[in-house]
């Protein structure tokens, strides 16, 4: 386990991914009041955190179902590990479950996707559609990069050195033109 001051003197993190936990707790009827209390706990020793990039706090609207959802970011997942088995934390966790019950979700990555049992499930892609759509737009992208490419990159470069810039540009263009063609094809995606 880990101790506070650790977590105080973490290092830089070696694994850039970003990585989230969403830890939804059902409270017990007349204990909201415990709950907000702890949740203030909980945020404030998580702000001292190493790498931490913030929480988001869900809160049921008034006379709705005492679901609460707090979503941990942290910039590496060794960091959120770190908090996951610091005493602190666990600590605080025994303290919530004397008056809610917990389940935890949790991923890495700069998409982070989790799902909320009462809201309805994002249909699946099309796997065999995205095929033809990634081909023509890969294929557009090159047949504009390469030819402009070879008319501004220096003679003497390798083709191993001009290939690097090639996808270079590859991966910006496809990185925000595939999630807006996702966006333009939805219906035939889908």
């Amino acid at each position: 386990m880990t101790s506070t001051t650790e977590l105080q003197t973490g290092s830089v993190p070696a694994d850039p991914a970003p990585a989230t936990v969403v830890i939804t707790r059902v409270v017990q009827p007349g204990h909201e009041q415990d709950y907000r209390a702890w949740m203030g706990r909980l945020i404030a020793a998580a702000e001292v955190v190493p790498h931490r990039l913030g929480t988001v706090v869900l809160a049921p609207k008034p006379n709705e179902s005492n679901t609460f959802r707090l979503i941990h970011r942290f910039a590496d997942s060794a960091s959120l590990r770190a908090w996951e088995d610091s005493d602190v934390r666990l600590q605080l966790a025994a303290e919530a479950d004397q008056f809610s019950t917990s389940q935890r979700q949790t991923a890495t990555g700069q998409e982070a996707w989790f799902s909320i049992p009462e809201a309805p499930a994002q249909p699946a892609l099309v796997k065999w559609r995205m095929v033809p759509v990634t081909f023509v737009i890969t294929y557009a992208l090159t047949a504009v990069i390469i030819p402009r490419e070879t008319a501004w990159l220096p003679k003497s470069w390798s083709f191993y050195e001009s290939n690097v810039i090639t996808n270079v540009l590859l991966a910006l263009a496809m990185t925000y033109l595939i999630p807006l063609v996702t966006r333009l094809l939805r219906r035939w995606l889908y």
